[in-house]
């Protein structure tokens, strides 16, 4: 005779969770992490936490083409209008592209315009000046060379350029006039040059005068000078002149510490990005990255090492937040002090490109696409080294301004930290809870422990074995701190995955899960 078997009387075990890492959104995403995440913050770690609010500060006027911090204050481009703080620059009508920022003394370039513009006072000019029309050489001094000339009578072009300039001359028929030159004075119509510059030529038309600025598509300022790279290029102004890009004179000692500079690197492709470190400048391409060692144009050079790039669309992504450079690379997030860059982002568990970045000083936030064409807004925690995920904001360029992180996108110009959370949508999901064990198990108990605001609501859901459908355990409006304890339906599974929901702020202290395992049955 058989007598049946009944099951076996398991324990209960109780596993209680007060830590929460960071978003990890690969396959093998660990026991207990968080595998999708919404409107999530890592600020609070080792705590899960919403993220503060944003505060749209000023709405769009146009397509969004750029944001920079001038001083105390911002600076955008909206369609073909240049805004300062708020307010339209009277007459400063630009191109509708996207742009390049950098500033040096208080003056502000703009690119590919080529405009610079002075926030102190509102003025703004080109900075690359040309003019064309005819010229007669003369000299300055009749003890030079009869067949020489270093005056050049030029009607409306003396108020266009400035003594010291490094100017270029084009249209000569003799092309032993044309080439750049100094500009040591002007008087009137006369520009005058170094003595026996030219080839006396008379008077000559179709001649072109031009203060040249570089083609830059990345730039940035460093040790009293501004800095740009295109294609194969890197170019450096004189020192303290943001408007004098191709002035290579040397002293009455032949030292050229203080003359522009420019390199080839003779690498194949674009440059990617560029950004100044504490130690220097550092210019990539996807494939390298070059740092700039030296002090003077003299001993300056760009030592190249085969490391982790910038991806070519992510130019803006090159941030410096506690002394560490932070960029998008072809292999994603990416992160150098000053040695070999090291990859950060292989939890985000996505490829990535089109970025943009900014920082307000702890956190590296990166508006990135995917493989998906989908649009998303991470935060990494430099302090922690945890990922949260956002939302699908898609910025076009970050700025830090008193303390402050802005971002631009289609809608305007938002300010972080700031604004009302009452109506946010959050969301945790975890990874799967195996508990380390192949048997099946049932889950008895879901207890969270939560801290949020009043009128905050959040919903707690259950799915087994990976079956795509989740089942609602509560929904409970939460006014202060408070444990909620959440009924489950006793249910055999070989692993199961939790979900909170939630309308307003919050914060999860703890989880505690209580299961029991179930043995074979006969």
């Amino acid at each position: 005779m058989h007598l049946p078997t009944f099951p076996r009387s398991m324990a209960a075990v109780r596993h209680v969770q007060t830590a929460f890492g960071g978003y990890d959104h690969r396959p093998a995403c660990p026991e207990g992490g968080i595998y999708e995440m919404i409107n999530g913050s890592a600020a609070d770690s080792p705590l899960f936490a919403t993220r503060p609010g944003r505060t749209l500060s000023y709405p769009s006027t146009g397509q969004p083409n750029g944001l920079f911090a001038a001083g105390d204050g911002l600076l955008w481009c909206a369609g073909t209008a240049l805004y300062h703080n708020g307010e339209a620059v009277p007459g400063c009508t630009l191109t509708d592209t996207a742009k390049v920022f950098a500033e040096l003394g208080g003056t502000v370039l703009i690119w590919p315009d080529k405009i610079w513009f002075r926030p102190a006072d509102g003025t703004f000019g080109s900075a690359e000046p040309s003019w064309t029309g005819t010229v007669t050489l003369g000299s300055s001094d009749d003890t030079g060379d009869a067949g020489r000339a270093n005056v050049l009578q030029a009607d409306g072009a003396g108020t266009r350029f400035r003594v010291g300039d490094a100017v270029t001359l084009s249209g000569f028929g003799d092309a032993r006039n044309n080439g750049t030159y100094i500009l040591r004075g002007i008087d009137g119509a006369k520009l005058i040059f170094d003595p026996d510059t030219f080839v006396r030529a008379g008077t000559v038309s179709g001649v072109t005068i031009t203060r040249r600025v570089p083609d830059a598509q990345h730039a940035c300022s460093y040790g009293n000078r501004l800095w740009a790279c295109a294609h194969d290029t890197v170019w450096c102004t004189k020192l303290g002149d943001p408007l004098s890009w191709f002035w290579y004179e040397a002293d009455e000692n032949g030292a050229v510490a203080t003359a522009a500079w420019s390199v080839d690197v003779g690498a194949p492709g674009d440059f990617s990005g560029c950004a100044a470190t504490g130690s220097g400048v550092v210019f990539l391409k996807p494939e390298g990255l070059w740092r700039l060692y030296g002090t003077r144009p003299d001993n300056f050079q760009l030592v190249a090492s085969a490391a982790l790039g910038a991806e070519q669309s992510s130019g803006r992504t090159l941030v410096t937040a506690a002394e560490t450079l932070y960029y998008l690379s072809p292999a994603g997030p990416a992160r150098t002090a000053g040695g070999r860059p090291t990859r950060i982002g292989d939890t985000l568990g996505r490829t990535l490109s089109d970025g943009a970045a900014g920082t307000d000083g702890t956190r590296w936030y990166l508006s990135a696409r995917d493989e998906k064409n989908a649009w998303h807004l991470f935060a990494y925690d430099t302090r922690s080294g945890l990922w949260s995920r956002e939302d699908d904001f898609h910025a076009r360029a970050f700025a830090r301004r008193g303390g402050a992180l802005y971002a631009q996108d289609a809608s305007g110009v938002w300010r972080f930290g700031t604004g009302s959370t009452a109506q946010m949508q959050s969301l945790l999901e975890t990874g799967d809870f195996v508990s380390g064990s192949p048997d099946c198990k049932r889950l008895l108990r879901v207890q969270l422990r939560l801290e949020a605001e009043a009128g905050t609501s959040i919903t707690a859901a259950v799915q087994y074995d990976s079956d795509g459908q989740w089942h609602t355990l509560a929904a409970v409006t939460a006014g202060a701190k408070r444990s909620v304890n959440l009924p489950v339906l006793p249910r055999r599974c070989d692993h199961f995955r939790l979900r909170l929901t939630g309308t307003g702020a919050w914060r999860l202290l703890s989880l505690t899960r209580t299961e029991t395992a179930a043995g074979p049955q006969h």
